[in-house]
């Protein structure tokens, strides 16, 4: 009998080394796991998860999406018709300038919404005519709404790694007082909202196939410019931003830079909207 419960008790001595082995093992390959690359990137997704910063919507990779869309390109008709208007104009130099001002557009949305940090409006009217073209007081109103509209709702709106793959003259457009030309841009970008660093909706991992108008304005007729049909459009100093508020003013009042108001010859980026 005793000789049954020293082999009972060796054999269970042996299975209990066995399992302590086992999990010693397992122990020393989880620690190596968590300390290899892979395991340090699983370990700070899994992180980003458990805090909100990272969903489901992350991982879904849709192809099809991975198609520029296409524009309305009327370029080969629309400008012979402006060279005749206006034989100086460069009109590649201005598609550029109108881009310019679509992206960094985007880019202010992503920052003025980031936080209540006591940005106005006057930080868009000083910023988006840097890109080479300036805009009418209007723009830059329907801009700041939009960025006003998310912050009170808490919002953050995102756009991140814009990428522009088409451009073309969408339309040329003249009326009484004004020459419109409205260009038409096909983009990707990572496009999301936030609400206190918490994603609520967009998709962080795959780009957003967009399109955008950007319409383009030259003020001809000083007395319709001033009228009450159209007295959403205004000058902005191209040095400090502020307002030009008297036609034919040689000076900005602000800032003493000078003014080209008299002939009226100014474009202006007056609309963005995507389509």
């Amino acid at each position: 009998m005793p000789t049954n419960m020293t082999t009972i008790l060796i054999i269970a001595g042996g299975a209990l080394l066995l399992i302590l082995g086992v999990v010693a093992g397992v122990r020393k390959a989880r620690n190596a796991w968590r300390n290899s690359l892979l395991g340090q990137i699983m370990q700070g997704v899994k992180n980003e998860v458990e805090e909100g910063k990272v969903g489901p919507e992350d991982f879904k990779f849709k192809q099809e999406l991975a198609t520029p869309k296409s524009v309305s390109d009327l370029s080969t008709a629309l400008i012979p018709q402006i060279n005749r208007d206006f034989p100086d104009l460069n009109i590649s130099q201005m598609q550029s300038a109108a881009q310019s001002v679509l992206v960094k557009s985007l880019d202010l949305l992503t920052q003025m919404t980031w936080g209540e940090n006591g940005d106005t409006i006057d930080r868009i009217q000083k910023q988006l005519p840097e890109s080479g073209i300036g805009i009418t007081r209007s723009y830059s109103e329907d801009l700041w709404h939009r960025i006003e509209a998310a912050r009170s709702e808490g919002k953050t709106l995102i756009y991140r790694d814009v990428t522009v793959h088409k451009s073309g003259i969408n339309e040329y457009k003249k009326t009484s007082s004004t020459v419109e030309i409205t260009f038409q841009y096909s983009l990707q970008c990572l496009q999301y909202q936030e609400r206190n660093g918490k994603f609520i909706s967009g998709n962080r991992a795959t780009p957003t196939q967009c399109r955008y108008n950007v319409k383009v304005v030259n003020i001809l007729d000083a007395e319709r410019f001033a009228s009450e049909d159209i007295k959403g459009v205004g000058f902005t100093c191209p040095h400090c931003g502020a307002a030009v508020k008297h036609l034919g003013t040689d000076v900005c009042e602000f800032c003493g830079t000078a003014i080209k108001t008299v002939d009226m010859r100014i474009w202006l980026v007056d609309k963005l909207f995507e389509i």
